[in-house]
């Protein structure tokens, strides 16, 4: 995905929540942020953090998928309670 934002007064830059969510992002987690040479800005999560629920604590990959031991849980209980 690619939008434009216009840089606030102060600086600041919103990411959309689209991009956030595709990206792995979630309010409150840390990320790294670089520029190249060619002015091209990157910024990517510093840690892995759950798909779901945002936490860092506990998290695997799937599938390109980050997610946590409890989020893990819960789809599975899902699971098990369609299937029957």
């Amino acid at each position: 995905m690619e939008t434009s934002k216009k840089i606030c007064k102060n600086g600041s830059i919103t990411l959309p929540k689209q991009i956030r969510a595709e990206a792995g992002m979630f309010p409150g987690n840390a990320v790294n942020i670089s520029t190249s040479a060619d002015g091209t800005v990157t910024i990517k999560p510093s840690a892995p953090c759950c798909r779901f629920c945002g936490t860092v604590e506990n998290v695997i990959v799937a599938d390109n998928v980050v997610i946590c031991r409890k989020c893990t849980e819960k789809l599975l209980a899902k699971v098990d309670v369609t299937n029957d």
